[in-house]
C-alpha cells in the first residue's frame, strides 16, 4: 500500500479568495509528492481559476508567485519538483503590488 504524506498549505490575499477563503488547510499526498504535485491537487480541487493564477501555458509558476517549504523558497531548493514530507508547511504567496 502506498504511504500518504499530510502538508500544512497556507495562502494569503487573492489566492485565499481562490481556494474557498481558507487561509490554512490540510492536503494528504502520496509519499515522495513534489511541490509540483502538491499545486496540481490544489488546481484539481479548486478549479481553472486556481490554476491561471500559479500557473503559465508552460506549467511554470507565473510571475510574482513565490512558493515556500518550511520558510525556504522553492527556487533554493529544486523549485517545483522539490520533493515533501510529512509535516511540511507549504506557504504560496501571490505578487504583491505596492507604490
Amino acid at each position: 500500500m502506498n504511504q500518504m504524506i499530510t502538508v500544512e498549505i497556507t495562502t494569503i490575499m487573492g489566492l485565499k479568495a481562490l481556494m474557498g477563503g481558507n487561509k490554512d488547510q490540510s492536503l494528504t499526498l502520496s509519499d515522495g509528492a513534489t511541490v509540483a504535485e502538491a499545486l496540481d491537487q490544489l488546481c484539481k480541487t479548486y478549479g481553472l481559476p486556481l490554476h491561471e493564477r500559479i500557473f503559465n501555458d508552460a506549467q511554470q509558476l507565473n510571475p510574482g508567485i513565490v512558493v515556500f517549504v518550511n520558510g525556504c523558497v522553492i527556487f533554493a531548493l529544486d523549485g517545483l519538483e522539490t520533493p515533501l514530507q510529512d509535516g511540511d508547511a507549504v506557504l504560496i504567496f501571490p505578487p504583491v503590488g505596492g507604490g
